[in-house]
């Protein structure tokens, strides 16, 4: 008997069509027969960038976003991903207002609307949130800036960072002024670190730890609240310790308050104010705000490679493209970390979460714009050759001065006093 009846054909397919079938979708894969009869690509592959849109932050999560923004729609204009057909990435962008409840919201709804991977999210309490639901959901997320050790020290798989952590910000910074002081024959012993509680704290601790390692005693640490509108009674008492140095972190809009508030009770340690993981020292809208008091204000932080021509024309059209906020630290690892997600996407040449992730856990991407080797990822999902640089504004200009095969500037230190900035 056939598979069929006079009148009534079974459902399904005949032995003779099906090795019909069969032999032409072989020939369709050695000569490129239409792509219906090959695995389907995706026409639109959409990633979700999580940042702080608004709230006290939303300078850096503006930017953040910008950056990410920017090197997704080079890589459109360029012809998308073309292991999978030339498919277009599509981003959509979602505000953590800084707080990790709508951060967590935003991160479930980017799952549920179908995004591949996510990147985000500055602010750490909000990044340790994302985190977790991405992991919880098996989705690749690559934190674009969040310096807390912690989101990386509970085991996850799928998490990964591009930017130096705590460790790395806090041994640089104290390694920087130590040499620096060394160069200048000057014996810094002390040390004051004032921040802001959160991640300020975070780096507090590291450099408690680092500290005795480059000759430095540290006396004090003084905290404050991220919303705080005077520090005249925590800066008073950094005065009255009469460090050596001053180490400083915390946010934008803290940066200049308490720069205003150094100035007014002329606060100068022989060793300087020295920013440790930004004290907004690295801001452009920093200089613009307060002019000359923020001369020759250092910052331990990440950068841009200077000397590097990929850095230089995304400068470039970074700062043509967007007029809301240009582009300043922040703006180097949502690009990174874009840059490493699309590289990933290229290499695993499919949207599957888990072959995804492997791909970016196989990172080794030179092609980037900070200084330092390839991006390449330890078992932690820590960027192992991230490099934390020292920043110096100069001439209402802010350079890299250390270390010295990647600066733009020599340093200029001992810091001038307030009345000699000019």
């Amino acid at each position: 008997m056939s598979g069929e009846t006079k009148g009534n054909r079974r459902e399904g397919v005949s032995r003779r069509a099906f090795l019909k079938m069969a032999g032409m979708t072989g020939l369709a894969a050695n000569i490129g027969f239409p792509a219906v009869l090959r695995a389907a690509q995706p026409k639109e592959i959409l990633v979700g960038s999580i940042h702080s849109l608004t709230g006290i932050t939303a300078e850096a999560g503006i930017t953040l976003a910008q950056a990410v923004q920017l090197a997704i729609d080079q890589k459109n204009a360029s012809g998308g991903i073309k292991s999978m057909g030339s498919a277009k990435i599509k981003v959509i962008q979602m505000d953590s207002e800084g707080k990790p409840k709508v951060g967590e919201a935003a991160t479930e709804k980017l799952i549920r609307d179908g995004c591949v991977a996510l990147l985000g999210a500055y602010n750490s309490p909000v990044t340790m949130v994302t985190t977790q639901v991405a992991e919880r959901h098996g989705i690749p997320h690559i934190i674009t800036v969040a310096v807390a050790e912690e989101i990386l020290q509970r085991g996850f798989k799928f998490v990964f960072r591009v930017q130096p952590d705590t460790d790395n910000m806090a041994k640089y910074s104290c390694q920087f002024i130590r040499l620096l002081a060394e160069k200048a024959n000057m014996d810094l012993k002390s040390m004051v670190h004032i921040h802001v509680d959160g991640f300020g704290t975070a780096i507090a601790n590291k450099v408690t730890l680092y500290a005795p390692q480059f000759g430095f005693e540290k006396i004090a640490d003084i905290t404050y609240a991220a919303n705080v509108s005077d520090l005249t009674t925590e800066i008073s008492k950094v005065k009255s310790l009469n460090s050596d140095v001053v180490f400083d972190t915390g946010y934008l809009s803290d940066g200049i308050l308490k720069l205003r508030t150094y100035n007014d009770l002329k606060v100068e340690p022989k060793g300087g104010i020295i920013g440790v993981c930004n004290a907004a020292y690295s801001n452009p809208l920093l200089i613009k705000e307060i002019g000359k008091m923020s001369e020759f204000m250092m910052d331990g932080n990440y950068w841009h490679n200077p000397r590097s021509v990929l850095a230089q024309a995304t400068i470039k059209e970074y700062n043509n493209k967007f007029d809301k906020v240009k582009f300043n630290s922040q703006a180097i690892h949502g690009y990174n970390a874009a840059l490493v997600l699309m590289d990933a996407l290229e290499r695993a040449g499919t949207v599957d979460a888990g072959k995804l992730r492997d791909a970016i856990a196989a990172t080794s991407l030179k092609s980037h714009i900070s200084p330092g080797g390839a991006i390449e990822f330890d078992a932690t999902g820590q960027n192992k050759n991230a490099l934390t640089t020292l920043q110096q504004i100069q001439k209402r200009d802010i350079k890299l001065v250390m270390p010295e095969e990647y600066s733009d500037a020599k340093p200029v230190f001992p810091v001038p006093k307030w009345s000699e900035k000019g």
